[in-house]
């Protein structure tokens, strides 16, 4: 019977440790799709070709915010190596590389700063790229998603609560397992 204590234990932390990692999964591929879902898209820069070490920059206005934009990168083919810098108005600066040709920053609409964002995206690679920069509505964080498919729109959601799932459920299944673990040495003994 204590094994059997044992095991439930480590099982339910298997558990949670799977949910985490297919919860985690889902919100990190759920931004892949998030152009045909998003609102109010704007074209920043279109079919503009990139040689190697060659870059493009462009501003964003304050006015051309939603709440909550999502700004992404396409390149052509998905196989370039291209970066996205972005500067925001209080001098915060990120950058990141693409991932399959795909990049994508999310940004929230300050009303303290009512500057300008600015970007810059560069082909790190070997071989010329087409670049596509779109700005548009997050559908995820606004809750204003544009989709015949609704279960799109509920992927940010869904996913949060498979890893606040799994998170509590690796919790309570470790502690249950150190409880069985102690219960059993105190029988041996």
């Amino acid at each position: 019977m204590v094994r059997l204590h044992i095991l439930r234990g480590l099982i339910t932390a298997l558990v949670g440790a799977s949910l985490l990692i297919m919860g985690a999964s889902i919100f990190d591929s759920s931004y892949d799709v998030v152009e045909s879902v998003m609102g109010d898209k704007q074209d920043i820069v279109k079919g503009k070709i990139l040689s190697q070490e060659q870059s493009v920059n462009s501003t964003i206005t304050w006015n051309q915010l939603a709440a909550h934009s999502v700004l992404i990168v396409n390149s052509s083919p998905s196989s370039a190596q291209i970066q996205l810098q972005v500067t925001e108005p209080t001098g915060g600066a990120f950058e990141k590389e693409s991932k399959n040709g795909f990049i994508y920053h999310i940004i929230g609409k300050s009303t303290q700063n009512q500057g300008n964002y600015s970007f810059r995206v560069l082909n790190l690679g070997g071989e010329p790229a087409s670049i596509n920069v779109v700005l548009g509505e997050d559908p995820y964080l606004s809750g204003k998603c544009n989709s015949d498919n609704q279960i799109m729109c509920y992927a940010i959601p869904a996913s949060i609560g498979i890893v606040i799932a799994g998170m509590l459920a690796l919790i309570i299944g470790s502690l249950v397992a150190i409880n069985d673990l102690r219960k059993k040495k105190k029988h041996l003994t």
